[in-house]
Order: C-alpha cells, then sequence, then structure tokens
C-alpha cells in the first residue's frame, strides 16, 4: 500500500491541474459565445449540437464485437500464461534455477496478452469485412 501513495498522490495532483485548466478554457469559449451574441449571431445556431460525435457509424455492434472479442483474446492469453507457468515451475524454490524460471516467465503475461488480445482484433477485422460485404 506504501509503493502506491506517490501514484496516487501523483494522479490527483494532476487530476486537480487538468480541472483548473479547464476551467479557465470553459469560461473562455463561454466569452466568445456571448460576445458572438452581441454582434448579431442567430440563436438558431445553438439549437444544434456543438459536438460531433466520435463514432459516425449507425451500427454501434461493430465496437461491441471489438471490444468483446479483445478482452476474450486478452483474458485467453492471461489463462494460457497462468497455465504455462503453474506446469513449468520448478519445485525447489530459492535456487538460481527457479529465480531464472521466474524471470522469464514474467514476459509470459504481457506477451500473450498482447499476441491474443491482437488477434481478436483481427477477427473482428474479419467478422466486420464479412458483414459489410454482406450489406453491400
Amino acid at each position: 500500500m506504501n509503493d502506491l501513495i506517490p501514484a496516487i498522490v501523483c494522479a490527483i495532483v494532476f487530476y486537480y491541474i487538468y480541472k483548473i485548466i479547464e476551467l479557465f478554457v470553459k469560461k473562455k469559449e463561454r466569452m466568445t459565445i456571448i460576445e458572438k451574441f452581441s454582434s448579431g449571431i442567430d440563436p438558431e445556431i445553438l439549437q444544434t449540437p456543438m459536438y460531433k460525435p466520435l463514432i459516425k457509424n449507425e451500427n454501434n455492434s461493430i465496437w461491441s464485437i471489438r471490444s468483446g472479442l479483445l478482452l476474450l483474446g486478452v483474458g485467453l492469453g492471461l489463462t494460457l500464461a497462468v497455465i504455462f507457468h503453474l506446469s513449468g515451475t520448478p519445485r525447489v524454490a530459492g535456487t538460481q534455477e527457479y529465480y531464472d524460471y521466474q524471470n522469464t516467465v514474467s514476459i509470459l503475461y504481457p506477451a500473450f496478452a498482447i499476441i491474443f488480445g491482437g488477434l481478436g482484433l483481427v477477427i473482428a477485422y474479419f467478422i466486420e469485412r464479412k458483414d459489410n460485404k454482406k450489406a453491400e
């Protein structure tokens, strides 16, 4: 727990710095809108949404397929890393062989997570492509 305290303090400090900067930016944006109103801008413009959505596609099932297959791939990769780790662990703790094995196996966790996560995204791509061909 003591190791997490500096990270938490840094996160809180940066969060408050971000919020203060955001406060000044919003104030400037509001002042700009007020100036536009005073110069005779049409109020009908403000009836439309100011921010465009990031996802222009009406079909949101594509994102659910991507995120679902990504999480499935990461979970499968981590599960396989644990299986490899438990099946090959030397039984005698404290030896140099044991520590070398532990250091080598520690690479498996992120490697399998990345490999199978990427595999999940590739599968999602092919599913999307197949759906797009059907739609055309």
